[in-house]
C-alpha cells in the first residue's frame, strides 16, 4: 500500500514464511535477554517506515518499491534454487540469477547494519581520498577545490572528517545506497555461487544476509539461509580473475562441521534476535562456539535507532566537519564498534 509510516520489512516476508512450521508461529530467541518470543511473520524483521525517506515530511518510497517488485519473483527463484541444490551444477534462466543477485543487493543494502554501517563506510572513504589525494566521493558530493585542499592540510594535521545532518542515520544511508547499488549488484553478478543442502535444521539471522571477509582467500563470503535444510552459498574474489559472471550455481551437500560453522555464523551475526521454526535450537552454545571459532561481527551501538530513523525527518543539507581524531573515532564509535571493543 505504500502508506506513511506503514510497517515495512529489511527481510522478506516470502523468505522468512519458509522458516515457519504450518500453523504455528516464528520462534524468535532475543540476543539481548537470552528469552525466546512467539511472532508472526508480519512483525518479524520490520519496523515502522523503515525504508522510507521523509524530507519535509513528504515521503520517498523507492527503495521499499524495488524491493517489493524483487520479492514478486522470490516464489520463483527459491524453486529454482531448491532443485538446483540436489544437481553438480545447474545454468539458471538469467531472470532467476538476476532476480538473486537483485535480492542480495537490497538484502544487504537494507539489513539492520546498513543504517549505522553507511555512516562508517561514508567517512572511511572521504578520510582514505584525503589520505591518498584522489578524490572521487567528495568530487561527486560538489565539494569545491580549496575546501577539499583545505581538508587535506587538517587531515595531515591529525585532523579526520565527520558529517553533521538533522537526521545522519537516513540522510547517509540514503546516500551509500543509491551510490553502492550497482556496485553492489555486479559483485554478486559475478561472485560463485553454491546452494547446499544442510544435514541439521539452520535458523535465519536478523541480518538476513550474512558477509564477512576471507583473509586467508582474499575474498568475500557471503551466507543466505532459504529455508531449514538449504542454504545458498556466495564467494566474491578481490582476484577477479577468479571469480564468474556465468549464471551458474553449483549443488552441494554439507557435512556436519561445514554446516554448524554456518549455524554459529548465523546465530553470532543477528542483532536482536535469530529466527527460528521452533525453540529446538541452542543459541547460547552456537554463539559461544562461533566466539572459539574467531567467529566475530562489528557491533551496532543502538539497534533502535536504526529501526526508527525513518519515521523521522532527514534534511538532505549537510555539512563535512574536520575533527581531532579522537572525535572521529568517538563520533564513528556511537554507531558501530569492532567485534571485542
Amino acid at each position: 500500500m505504500n502508506n506513511k509510516n506503514e510497517r515495512q520489512h529489511y527481510v522478506s516476508q516470502v523468505l522468512l514464511k519458509r522458516f515457519k512450521t504450518i500453523g504455528k508461529s516464528l520462534q524468535c530467541y532475543q540476543v539481548q535477554t537470552g528469552l525466546w518470543k512467539s511472532k508472526r511473520v508480519e512483525r518479524v524483521c520490520s519496523a515502522r517506515g523503515y525504508n522510507q525517506l521523509l524530507v519535509g515530511g513528504n515521503m520517498n518510497n523507492a527503495i521499499e518499491d524495488s524491493f517489493s517488485k524483487i520479492e514478486t519473483n522470490l516464489p520463483d527463484t527459491f524453486k529454482a534454487l531448491e532443485i538446483a541444490a540436489n544437481r553438480q551444477s545447474t545454468d539458471l534462466p538469467k531472470e532467476i540469477y538476476e532476480n538473486i543477485c537483485s535480492y542480495c543487493t537490497f538484502l544487504l543494502g537494507t539489513s539492520l547494519f546498513s543504517k549505522p554501517g553507511a555512516v562508517v563506510t561514508f567517512l572511511a572513504q572521504i578520510n582514505l581520498e584525503l589520505e591518498r589525494g584522489h578524490y572521487f566521493l567528495l568530487r561527486e558530493l560538489g565539494t569545491p577545490d580549496e575546501v577539499i585542499l583545505h581538508f587535506r592540510e587538517g587531515y595531515f594535521q591529525g585532523g579526520r572528517i565527520i558529517i553533521e545532518s538533522e537526521n545522519v542515520l537516513q540522510t547517509v544511508f540514503r546516500l551509500q545506497f543509491e551510490r553502492l547499488l550497482n556496485s553492489n549488484y555486479a559483485e554478486f553478478f559475478n561472485s560463485n555461487w553454491t546452494v547446499s543442502n544442510s544435514p541439521i535444521e539452520l535458523p535465519m539471522s536478523d541480518i538476513g544476509l550474512i558477509g564477512f571477509r576471507l583473509d586467508d582467500i582474499k575474498a568475500k563470503h557471503y551466507i543466505l539461509p532459504i529455508s531449514p535444510k538449504l542454504l545458498l552459498d556466495g564467494v566474491f574474489y578481490f582476484d577477479q580473475t577468479k571469480n564468474s559472471p556465468k549464471p551458474v550455481v553449483e549443488g552441494h551437500d554439507l557435512n556436519i562441521d561445514e554446516a554448524e560453522y554456518r549455524l554459529d555464523c548465523i546465530c553470532s551475526s543477528a542483532v536482536l534476535e535469530v529466527i527460528c521454526p521452533h525453540k529446538n535450537f541452542d543459541v547460547v552454545a552456537s554463539r559461544k562456539r562461533a566466539t572459539a571459532k574467531g567467529i566475530t561481527f562489528n557491533k551496532i551501538v543502538n539497534p533502535e535507532q536504526a529501526l526508527v530513523a525513518g519515521l523521522q525527518n532527514a534534511n538532505p543539507a549537510y555539512s563535512l566537519q574536520m575533527v581531532p581524531t579522537e572525535e572521529y573515532v568517538k563520533f564513528v564509535h556511537s554507531f558501530v564498534k569492532p567485534p571485542n571493543h
